[in-house]
């Protein structure tokens, strides 16, 4: 393999290992097996595991963003539900590394993989706005979807140590609770006039 092509190769590997096992947990030796190549090899890429963690954070996050946008011909609601539903399946997919990667002071937080997360709790944010209409949203609406990017992120990681409902009904009562928020953050009246607009 060619270089780019062989760490891409260990990246893989090493998502395919942190799906099954927490990735504090996770030795190069378990990547190496993964990927079939030497433990040297593998450090010859990554010279320690944090480093191999915010590479396969980076990518796993790339990835994830792509996936979180919708098909636009979609109603508001639905985009927003589809997407929803994308970001839950993800974090299923990833279930043992979803918690220790999103929950700050985890032992494998570094600055560098707090900034890969923010740039998706970013993400979403803008996408919210583009798929609402909002070009300069008020103070409140712009908190209020920070909170909900949070909530989302709580109760998603409450979800997989105990599945109460569905997928979907997840989905489903996290995009009612982003609607009740945003009907009670207290912004401009014309700018609820625009949302409902959009929704309805």
């Amino acid at each position: 393999m060619a270089p780019h092509e062989r760490r891409d190769d260990l990246i893989r590997s090493a998502l395919r290992v942190f799906a099954r096992r927490p990735p504090a947990e996770v030795t190069p030796e378990e990547i190496a097996a993964e990927a079939d190549v030497s433990r040297a090899l593998v450090y010859r890429y990554f010279p320690n595991m944090a480093e191999l963690r915010r590479a396969t954070l980076q990518h796993a996050m790339g990835e994830l963003l792509a996936e979180l946008e919708p098909p636009e011909d979609l109603p508001t609601l639905e985009q927003l539900r589809v997407a929803l539903r994308t970001f839950i399946s993800f974090a299923h997919s990833y279930a043992p590394a979803y918690p220790a990667l999103m929950g700050g002071g985890s032992v494998i937080a570094t600055e560098e993989t707090e900034a890969e997360i923010d740039r998706v709790r970013e993400g979403v944010r803008d996408l919210l706005l583009d798929r609402s209409g909002v070009e300069k949203p008020s103070p409140q609406l712009s908190l209020a979807i920070r909170c909900w990017v949070a909530s989302v992120e709580t109760a998603v990681m409450l979800w997989l140590s105990e599945p109460v409902m569905e997928r979907d009904a997840l989905a489903d009562w996290l995009l009612d609770q982003l609607v009740a928020m945003v009907a009670a953050a207290g912004g401009p009246q014309e700018e609820m006039e625009h949302l409902i607009a959009r929704v309805e």
